[in-house]
C-alpha cells in the first residue's frame, strides 16, 4: 500500500489499486474454485444417487462420497479458500488504514509514542477515549488538524509531510480515518459520503447473492446446498459488509466495497468463460492429466488428506465386520463389489446389470 501510494500520492486511488492488484494475484485460486465448482455440478446426479441409496446409513455415505470425489478428483472445501483469503486481506488492510504515521510514513514505535500523547492532551479525554488502541494513529492525525503548532518542535516529525498525508487520505473529498455513523451531528455532504460506504458495500454484496441465484437458476445446480461456504457469502456477506462497515474507519469500508465490487466483476466473467461445453472439455482435459500423476503416484496435499480420511473410514469398516460369520462376510464384500462395478459404469457412460449372473 505504501508504494502504491507514493506513485500515486492518493489514499482512495491507492486503494482502488491495491485491489486490483491482490484480484490479479489470487484469480488462480479464484479460477480453480470456479472449475471445483463445475465439478460438483457436474457430480449432483452421482451424489443424489448415493443419498437415495445409503439414505439411512450416514457412514457408508460418507465413505462413498469420499471415494466419489477421489476418483472425479473434486475437493467439496475448495470454496471456503477464498473467502478466508479475503478476510486474511481485509485485516491486513483495517492495520494499514489505522496505522498510517506506521505503514504509509514510516515512524518509529518512540516517536508515534511521543506524538499519540501530546495528541491526547489536544483530543481532550472524551474525545481521545475514540482513538484508543489501534486507533491512536487516528487519533494523532486528528489532533495535527486541529492544532498543528503543538507538534512544531518535535525531532523527526515532519509537518510538511503529515500535512500533506492529511490532504490526500480522503476519497470523495471525506478523511478515510472518519467511522461512518447512523447519526452524524450534521447530514452534510461528508456524513452523506460517510453513509453511503456501508450502504455500497451491502448493496455490492447483494447483487452478487442475486446474481449467483440467476446462474444457479439457469443451470439448473443444486450444488450450493453442498458447499457451507458459500452458501455463508451468499446469505450473510450483504449484511455482514453493512454491518461490519459502520464499525470501522471509512478507509477499511471503501476497501471492502472496492473488493466487492471487483470480485462481482470477476464472478460474472468466469461465468461467461466456463460455458457449460467449454467447462466439460476443461474437466475432461485434466481429468487426463490427474490420471496421469496418480499413474506416476503424485498426490497433493489435500488429495493426501482426503485418503487419509477414506482409510479412517476404512478402518470403522474392519470394525463393523469382524464379528460378522463367513456368510454375512461374503453378501457384505459380494455387496462391495457390485456398488464399485455400478460406480465405475456410472463413470463411463456404461450400462450395468442390477441382478448379474451368479459367478
Amino acid at each position: 500500500m505504501r508504494l502504491i501510494y507514493q506513485l500515486v500520492n492518493n489514499y482512495g486511488v491507492a486503494i482502488v489499486l491495491f485491489t486490483i492488484i491482490t484480484k490479479l494475484l489470487l484469480f488462480p485460486i479464484s479460477y480453480k474454485q470456479q472449475k471445483n465448482t463445475l465439478r460438483m455440478q457436474l457430480l449432483q446426479p452421482k451424489l443424489k444417487k448415493l443419498q437415495a441409496k445409503y439414505k439411512d446409513k450416514p457412514q457408508e455415505l460418507q465413505q462413498a462420497q469420499m471415494q466419489l470425489y477421489q476418483e472425479e478428483h473434486v475437493n467439496p472445501m475448495s470454496s471456503c479458500l477464498p473467502m478466508f483469503l479475503q478476510f486474511f486481506l481485509l485485516f491486513g488492510v483495517l492495520d494499514v488504514v489505522y496505522k498510517p504515521l506506521t505503514h504509509i510514513l514510516h515512524y518509529g514505535n518512540s516517536l508515534i509514542e511521543k506524538v499519540v500523547g501530546i495528541a491526547n492532551g489536544i483530543l481532550g479525554e472524551s474525545i481521545a477515549k475514540q482513538y484508543t488502541g489501534l486507533r491512536e494513529e487516528l487519533g494523532v492525525l486528528k489532533a495535527f488538524q486541529d492544532n498543528p503548532s503543538a507538534f512544531a518542535n518535535i525531532d523527526g516529525f515532519d509537518g510538511a509531510k503529515v500535512a500533506d498525508f492529511l490532504d490526500h487520505f480522503t476519497v470523495f473529498g471525506v478523511n478515510l480515518g472518519a467511522t461512518p455513523t447512523w447519526k452524524p451531528e450534521v447530514w452534510d455532504a461528508s456524513a452523506i459520503i460517510l453513509f453511503c460506504i456501508p450502504l455500497l458495500s451491502g448493496i455490492l454484496q447483494l447483487i452478487m447473492t442475486i446474481y449467483m441465484q440467476i446462474v444457479q437458476k439457469k443451470r439448473n445446480d443444486t450444488t450450493q446446498q453442498n458447499m457451507g461456504c458459500m452458501n455463508v457469502m451468499l446469505y450473510v456477506m450483504p449484511l455482514f459488509s453493512v454491518w461490519f462497515a459502520f464499525q470501522v474507519s471509512a478507509g477499511v469500508g471503501f476497501y471492502w466495497a472496492c473488493s466487492s465490487f471487483f470480485s462481482l466483476l470477476q464472478t460474472i466473467g468466469l461465468n461467461l468463460y466456463f460455458t457449460p461445453e467449454r467447462g466439460a472439455k476443461i474437466i475432461e482435459k485434466e481429468n487426463k492429466k490427474m490420471e496421469a500423476k496418480y499413474a506416476a503416484g503424485k498426490q497433493s496435499f489435500t488429495e493426501r488428506v482426503m485418503n487419509q480420511n477414506v482409510g479412517a473410514v476404512r478402518v470403522e469398516e474392519t470394525e463393523k465386520t469382524k464379528n460378522m460369520s463367513n456368510r454375512e462376510l461374503s453378501a457384505y464384500n459380494k455387496q462391495k463389489i457390485q456398488d464399485a462395478r455400478k460406480r465405475m459404469a456410472e463413470k463411463y457412460g456404461e450400462s450395468y446389470d442390477e441382478n448379474p449372473p451368479e459367478d
